[in-house]
């Protein structure tokens, strides 16, 4: 079963989303994986994230899987619960490899690639719950960050086709947007 979970910034997202991990592995008596995509590598407030992220999951019985090279996916067998946190860093990697340039693609040939790499990654698993920030709410995008925005909002988009549930996470209240998507 795939899930999507969206929310802004800070919205409860990760949260939910961790607890709605241990749910289903707890039910199927699965082991429980964190795909962690946030390369700490990356600058800025990354070191304070991952620290808050790791203190959050800790004690729940989370294996942590390092994501941050999207040209390669990652393998799990049938009984294992994934959580990947999430799209919004799985984009910037992809697009904006550390020590390459950019990648020189449109928003298109990005989420064709991206998909592809998901679906090869999370084919096995018994369950998927994936993270994603909904960032395109805000209204104007700046030019310089245009084309992340675009993959990552197109990502969303086809990613919540494939999902049998999405969620959106609004202060902190997760609310059930779409059940078995792919039906629609």
């Amino acid at each position: 079963m795939h899930t999507l979970i969206l929310g802004g910034a800070a919205s409860g997202k990760s949260s939910f989303a961790e607890k709605y991990a241990c749910d289903c592995a707890r039910k199927k008596n699965a082991s429980l994986v964190y795909v962690a995509t946030l390369n700490p590598d990356a600058g800025g407030d990354t070191a304070e994230r991952i620290q808050k992220h790791r203190a959050a999951r800790a004690g729940k019985g989370f294996v942590t899987a390092e994501w941050w090279d999207c040209s390669v996916p990652l393998s799990f067998d049938a009984q294992t619960v994934v959580l990947v946190e999430d799209f919004g860093n799985l984009v910037a990697n992809y697009l904006f490899p550390q020590g390459k340039p950019p990648l020189e693609i449109c928003a298109d040939s990005a989420v064709g690639d991206l998909l592809r790499l998901l679906q090869e990654t999370f084919s096995q698993c018994a369950d998927c719950i994936c993270v994603s920030n909904e960032i395109s709410l805000g209204g104007n995008i700046p030019d310089d960050l245009r084309l992340y925005a675009e993959t990552l909002a197109k990502l969303n988009v086809r990613w919540a086709a494939l999902c049998d549930e999405v969620y959106a996470v609004v202060a902190g209240i997760p609310v059930r947007i779409s059940e078995a998507a792919t039906k629609h």
